[in-house]
């Protein structure tokens, strides 16, 4: 798969094999011109310094709890060129959330404007949400 991907001048091949065999990463990113993406089943920030010192990896990729968090760090990052949208987009809406991410009709998601996250709080559905503030 890897060798077809290198002949048709694919961007990129996305987890090819179990994150946990770090050598097989090895030997695949040696072998292959294709850059490998992989880190979204990482557990922590700090697993990914192993795979770069070896070179198991060319681009990591990040996932993080909140959509609108996950998109800030993907629109900071220089070589991210892409934001993995989940379909149906529905299933990450945030009842807190007052817009929701969408793909426009060009294929876009565009970046929010307004102040922090950029994606405003609905802080009525918050407080409705909380059930308690610890100090």
């Amino acid at each position: 798969m890897g060798r077809l991907l290198d002949e048709l001048d694919d961007l990129w091949f996305e987890d090819p094999i179990l994150t946990t065999d770090v050598d097989g990463l090895v030997q695949l990113a040696t072998a292959l011109d294709v850059p490998l993406h992989l880190g979204e089943f990482l557990a922590s920030i700090s697993d990914f310094a192993e795979y770069i010192r070896r070179g198991a990896v060319d681009v990591v990729r990040l996932n993080v709890f909140d959509l609108a968090v996950h998109f800030h760090l993907e629109l900071a990052l220089p070589n991210a060129h892409w934001f993995e949208m989940p379909f149906p987009p529905e299933c990450t809406d945030r009842p807190y959330h007052r817009d929701r991410f969408r793909i426009d009709a060009e294929g876009y998601v565009h970046s929010p404007t307004a102040p922090g996250l950029g994606y405003p709080l609905d802080r009525d559905v918050l407080d409705r949400m909380t059930k308690r503030i610890e100090v």
